[in-house]
């Protein structure tokens, strides 16, 4: 027998990209990657037009693993728009619960997730091919993953793509 122990629930699913849209959009370069987003300007949750729709399909994807009642309250919301090799250094999003990112138009999704415990098992030589060191999803256009916020992640070089990517909280009812 083979037990996992400590999973860390990823959830992928499908979502209408097209009703989620950021309204006033001002892209600046950001972050040590200086990619285009809207990152700092896009905070302001009355710059997003359809919350509902966003909040509902993001409770319907997580209803099947999160065991009691809860409200979920959208945080913050911002777009990305990698234009001509840009990317997204290794990074958490820190004061919330969980994140998420929808593929808006993509080719194929560059993000990648690191393992918690990549660091830790360079010093076990001998058992380190047992453990995956990353997980790269293999998202397109339409969908949307929705992750703990303290997974580590980051985007490979992208040219022509744009994602949404969005903190939540939990609020135990």
């Amino acid at each position: 027998m083979i037990v996992d122990l400590f999973k860390i629930p990823v959830f992928i699913s499908s979502i209408d990209e097209k009703k989620i849209n950021i309204k006033n959009k001002m892209f600046k370069k950001t972050f040590l990657s200086n990619t285009p987003t809207t990152f700092k300007d896009s905070w302001a949750l009355e710059n997003l037009e359809n919350t509902d729709y966003l909040l509902k399909t993001i409770c319907k994807i997580l209803e099947e693993k999160i065991k009691y009642y809860f409200e979920i309250k959208l945080i913050n919301i911002w777009e990305n728009n990698y234009v001509d090799n840009d990317f997204q250094e290794p990074h958490i999003h820190p004061d919330s619960d969980f994140s998420f990112i929808i593929y808006k138009k993509v080719d194929e999704g560059k993000t990648v997730f690191i393992n918690p415990i990549r660091n830790f098992l360079m010093i076990y030589k001998n058992i380190n091919h047992m453990y995956d060191e990353v997980f790269i999803p293999k998202c397109k256009t339409g969908q949307i993953i929705i992750f703990p916020s303290f997974l580590e992640h980051m985007v490979l070089k992208s040219k022509n793509q744009k994602t949404i990517s969005g903190n939540i909280k939990f609020i135990k009812k």
